[in-house]
């Protein structure tokens, strides 16, 4: 094997993983004009569904970094096909229960420009992929093993590993988003707090085409509580592409177990209709697990998504938070990089995220924990087949009653918008988990309407640009730009006048009178709101500036 070093002329960052959290930090990097190499590990993606759910601020972030939605959208599951949870023994059995999944109604549209979207991973992967490809600035490395690093003044100097050669790569950053085992957060001597191995999961994904058996039972998520098939029925596809999740006590996984007949089956069992077009594809084993790194910085080391956290998939969290940490992190390195902030803005991303990554895991975690009252849902075939038996038994001692009030607790897990849209990087989240009060106060993403401009529809949100403050003011009566140029922030002043239909009504909304003044991060949550142009608000917003800046 041979060993060179590679030589790099510019500031480039250094991102260890390709998957969704490096990829987008790349390109929110790319924003700013900063080159990355990605060195992946792996030669090619997986083709495993994994996560699904894409919440509405990674949506809208995805959405300010040009990724195509119409791709997006043709590859996700249909709203009027996802929008339920369904608690049953099997599937062709009695319905026991069943409850909305998310935010995907039209109100949505209210609070997002993008509502939630269901979309199998690697389907979502291929589309972000395409577009970082199409970057100049990202240069993707499949292959290619992070081994080791050498810090020095200034930059550091990383071993990669390919199977033929190694060299050395210098960077001004290492960005971590190599997964939950990360060899980077290893090497840096970074632990983990929380619980591991909370349960062991089996996923067995096949392909078959459900939509004529389902008819008017149509959903993302199935439980199925039947004795015989106890799992959880996850659709991607309602066509195509379906997952079975199996939970048990992590002593007891046996991969040996899992034949491809023997998962054939277990579908067969937990569907139980005729499936003509059934084919096995995959039995991946994974751990549950609800943990938090110790530290999100060391040095000009930086932890992002599962090398920073690991959450339960109870709630769909884990992705959408990698997603938020790379949001916070690349404006903070390339204010750094640019020379119009010092390296201490740096130490505000562990202290704004991982509060946030800390929050949701307990979220997850109580998600999970709030799965064990479904256990009044048993119900094995001898008693649903019967629909004289079924009743009988549904109107024994009050199970009714107990059934309605166990799917009744699963609300929170299948709707947490409020945790979704409500962070705030100042202060910890004390909202309503499953409903969402848009604030236009510090800290916190900047409310969402809908205005015309020259007779198209935009949000507030398209008016901020992710690579510099943006200043929205209703008045022309003070040079807020001047403020930023001050600290050398870039900037971009946006006057809501006459020409902003819908304007007037959105300032009256958050309380913002015109003379006053929003201004908003490039991660899109705001940094001070300046109710008016006098001498304490121009100084509160000198403050603001001072303590990131100064």
């Amino acid at each position: 094997m041979t060993t060179d070093n590679e030589s790099i002329s510019e500031n480039i960052v250094l991102i260890v993983g390709g998957g969704p959290s490096g990829c987008i930090q790349a390109l929110l990097l790319a924003k700013f004009g900063i080159r990355t190499v990605i060195v992946e590990r792996l030669t090619d993606r997986s083709f495993a569904p994994k996560a699904h759910a894409m919440n509405p601020r990674s949506l809208e972030i995805c959405r300010a970094l040009g990724l195509d939605f119409d791709k997006i959208k043709a590859a996700a599951l249909p709203r009027e096909d996802g929008g339920s949870v369904y608690f049953l023994p099997r599937l062709d059995a009695p319905i026991l229960g069943k409850v909305p999944y998310e935010r995907q109604d039209d109100a949505a549209f209210d609070i997002t420009p993008t509502p939630l979207i269901n979309i199998a991973q690697p389907d979502f992967e291929e589309i972000l992929l395409e577009t970082v490809d199409a970057c100049p600035l990202i240069e993707l490395r499949r292959g290619h093993e992070w081994k080791s690093a050498k810090e020095q003044p200034g930059s550091i100097t990383s071993e990669i590993e390919t199977r033929d050669r190694s060299y050395f790569i210098q960077s001004t950053f290492v960005i971590a988003a190599d997964g939950a085992g990360s060899p980077v957060r290893e090497s840096l001597g970074i632990g983990m707090d929380g619980e591991a191995n909370v349960m062991a999961c089996m996923s067995i994904t096949f392909s078959a085409d459900l939509r004529e058996a389902l008819k008017d039972r149509l959903g993302v998520i199935y439980w199925l509580t039947d004795p015989a098939c106890n799992c959880t029925l996850l659709c991607y596809r309602t066509e195509e592409l379906w997952s079975l999740i199996f939970l048990m006590p992590y002593s007891e996984l046996d991969m040996s177990l899992y034949t491809e007949e023997h998962c054939l089956d277990l579908i067969r069992k937990a569907v139980g209709f005729d499936m003509k077009d059934l084919k096995f594809k995959f039995a991946v084993p994974w751990t549950m697990n609800s943990e938090i790194a110790q530290a999100y910085q060391k040095n000009r080391f930086f932890l992002i998504g599962d090398a920073a956290h690991r959450f339960p998939p109870t709630g769909g969290l884990g992705l959408n938070t990698g997603i938020l940490e790379a949001n916070n992190l690349a404006w903070k390195i390339a204010a750094v990089i640019g020379g119009w902030a010092r390296e201490k803005l740096l130490l505000s991303y562990e202290r704004e995220c991982q509060p946030i990554a800390t929050q949701n895991a307990r979220q997850s975690l109580a998600n999970a924990q709030r799965l064990a009252p479904l256990s009044e849902l048993s119900c094995p075939s001898e008693i649903w087949k019967s629909e004289e038996t079924f009743h009988a038994w549904l109107d024994e001692d009050g199970r009714r009653e107990r059934i309605a009030d166990a799917v009744e607790q699963q609300r929170q897990h299948f709707n947490s918008i409020g945790l979704q849209l409500g962070l705030n990087y100042d202060e910890e989240y004390t909202g309503s988990v499953e409903k969402f009060v848009p604030s236009a106060e510090a800290g916190f993403r900047l409310p969402h309407a809908w205005l015309t401009k020259d007779g198209q529809k935009i949000s507030t949100l398209d008016l901020l640009d992710p690579a510099t403050f943006t200043i929205i003011s209703g008045l022309e009566n003070h040079d807020w730009a001047a403020l930023c140029e001050q600290f050398e922030i870039p900037n971009r002043t946006i006057i809501l006048n006459d020409e902003y239909e819908g304007a007037k009504a959105w300032l009256e909304s958050i309380a913002l009178p015109e003379e006053g003044a929003l201004i908003i991060r490039p991660d899109g949550h705001i940094l001070i709101r300046a109710a008016d142009a006098s001498e304490q608000s121009l100084s509160d917003v000198k403050t603001a500036f001072a303590s990131l800046f100064g």
